[in-house]
């Protein structure tokens, strides 16, 4: 194999580890973004089930608004050579997107956080959107009358 040959495949090989560099990372951050998701959401249905409001909050991963499940799901879009990630969020007809950018920056309305920042504590925008979040869902599961949408 002549070194025109070799060079063309190593930038090939140095392409795609780094592509699996990426989505191995932007996972990683995906999945701890929506474990931090559900814990607001968790403390924001505490918060309503202490005012005697139909909530289930046990546990981050069986949260229900009126018996309809509250969903947290990170989801990474990976095809060679781009990685998006978001971690979408549903209950009922009520949905909302966090989206992790390439940098790390993560954008869930208003001005983006850096991933460090968010782990270090939740900036009060993150936790306000979380709030909207649920007071969208439960709205949207009372109008409906707990129907799933």
């Amino acid at each position: 194999m002549n070194e025109a040959s070799k060079a063309l495949l190593m930038s090939t090989v140095k392409e795609w580890t780094k592509f699996v560099a990426d989505r191995a990372k932007i996972t990683a951050v995906a999945n701890d973004v929506a474990q931090m998701t559900k814990k607001i959401l968790q403390e924001c249905l505490a918060f309503m089930k202490a005012q005697k409001v139909e909530v289930d909050c046990d546990s981050p991963d069986t949260m229900k608004m009126l018996g309809i499940p509250v969903e947290v799901n990170p989801v990474v879009d990976a095809s060679f050579p781009n990685v998006k990630a978001n971690v979408i969020l549903k209950c009922g007809g009520a949905t909302r997107a966090i989206i992790i950018n390439p940098n790390l920056t993560i954008s869930a309305g208003g001005t983006p956080i850096a991933y460090e920042q968010l782990k270090k504590g939740i900036p009060d925008a993150f936790a306000a959107n979380a709030a909207e979040f649920v007071r969208d869902g439960f709205l949207n599961v009372a109008r409906t009358g707990a129907k799933e949408g």
